[in-house]
C-alpha cells in the first residue's frame, strides 16, 4: 500500500525545501534592513535650538 517516491523526486522536494528556507531567510534579512525606528533618537542640541528656547524665556 505504500508509496515509493523515485529518486528524482526525493531530490525536488528537497532543493524546494532548501529553496523555501533561503526565501525565508531572505524575506526576513530585508524586514529587519528597512525596518523604521518608531521614534528617532534625537542628537545633541545645536546653537539654533538653544538660541529658540532662550527667545521665550521670561525677563526680570
Amino acid at each position: 500500500m505504500g508509496v515509493a517516491l523515485s529518486t528524482g523526486a526525493v531530490v525536488a522536494i528537497s532543493f524546494n525545501c532548501i529553496i523555501a528556507l533561503l526565501i525565508l531567510i531572505l524575506f526576513l534579512i530585508l524586514c529587519k534592513a528597512f525596518r523604521t525606528p518608531s521614534c528617532p533618537k534625537k542628537g545633541p542640541p545645536s546653537d539654533a535650538d538653544e538660541a529658540k528656547n532662550k527667545k521665550y524665556l521670561l525677563q526680570p
